[in-house]
């Protein structure tokens, strides 16, 4: 399955050159806790970066001068990125090898198409942990309703 069909479309993304303040108000706003950082090329959003609500809580407690603090200097540079068309568990690897919580989706050229979190992968999971339960507690009902072994053979 293809990680496009899993990740958020709808992404908040920031510039760099936006400042710490505008990055928090931006993540409160849009009720996310990080922002995907981009660059406009040949007139489509590239990640550059990502931004955190840790990364600025850190850069907050830790600076003389917040206030005076831009995205591009609290950012992750060069994010860990997925293609749209990589499967899920070549993205959980990635992340779970990086220690990376939330991955923006790419298409072939490099525009963001997305974002996947951890959370996403996690409700996935989930489900299909449950689906996979399903076809036993299935297969034993069907046993049940069937005739017991020795009355089907007996018949033969």
């Amino acid at each position: 399955m293809p990680i496009k069909s899993v990740c958020q479309s709808k992404v908040a993304t920031i510039d760099k050159s936006s400042s710490l303040k505008e990055a928090a108000q931006a993540m409160f706003q849009q009720h996310v806790g990080s922002l995907v950082v981009t660059d406009t090329l040949n007139g489509k959003k590239v990640p550059s970066g990502m931004i955190t609500d840790r990364d600025i809580a850190l850069a907050i407690g830790s600076s003389q001068m917040p206030q005076q603090l831009s995205v591009e200097q609290v950012m992750h540079n060069q994010p860990l990125t997925v293609e749209e068309g990589e499967g899920i568990f070549e993205t959980l690897s990635k992340m779970s090898s990086t220690g990376v919580k939330r991955v923006p989706v790419t298409k072939k050229d490099g525009s963001l198409c997305g974002v996947v979190c951890a959370d996403d992968l996690l409700t996935l999971i989930g489900e299909e942990i449950t689906n996979l339960a399903k076809i036993t507690q299935t297969q034993i009902k069907r046993e049940k309703a069937i005739r017991t072994p020795s009355e089907k053979y007996a018949q033969l």
